[in-house]
């Protein structure tokens, strides 16, 4: 096994949705480098989107992201109706797995009476990678939701939705935590 001792950058951006990438040539200081072009085992922070990667033998890798997204009342009453995407799609050849997910209930008056199995899934025809009958809290609560068994499909955006049809009533906002990874296939 060879070991290289020198000093290995961590690069950073604030911009959404960059990727890092594998440069065109092996020496950084030839002038065809681009600023997201990485050596191996460096690693490379987008602060945006809270995901690291790094670059491995078989190119660029995601070893971990997460993301939170606030859901006010007006929108959760219509989850099963209109899904909202917490983390986009990665492109062609791409999955989003999801590792752990869990929802902050922020009660006010009145807990959600019907339809209150919440899910995180990749493809709305898929069972969801997680859910929970949580919807119906009558407290401020912090949840976490189950994994399921999923297949895990090309291309997909990451949504939060409503298993079955709308909720018909409440009034409180939540908060969707996940902890996901890309895998390229």
């Amino acid at each position: 096994m060879a070991t290289q001792d020198s000093r290995i950058k961590l690069k950073r951006s604030t911009v959404n949705s960059t990727v890092p990438t594998v440069p065109s040539s092996n020496d950084h200081t030839d002038g065809t480098w681009i600023a997201t072009d990485i050596y191996k085992g460096e690693l490379f922070y987008n602060q945006a989107d809270g995901v690291l990667w790094t670059r491995g033998d078989s190119g660029i890798e995601c070893i971990q992201g997460t993301a939170k997204l606030t859901i006010a009342t007006a929108d959760v009453l219509k989850l099963n109706t209109t899904p909202i995407t917490i983390v986009a799609a990665q492109g062609v050849g791409t999955v989003i797995e999801v590792l752990s997910a869990f929802v902050s209930i922020d009660f006010n008056t009145t807990g959600y009476a019907t339809n209150t199995t919440l899910q995180v899934v990749n493809n709305l025809t898929s069972d969801p990678q997680f859910d929970g009958d949580v919807l119906g809290a009558l407290s401020s609560e912090n949840l976490t939701l189950t994994p399921s068994l999923s297949s895990l499909t090309e291309n997909q955006d990451l949504v939060v939705s409503v298993a079955t049809n709308d909720p018909d009533s409440g009034d409180s906002d939540i908060t969707v935590y996940v902890t996901y990874r890309i895998i390229k296939l």
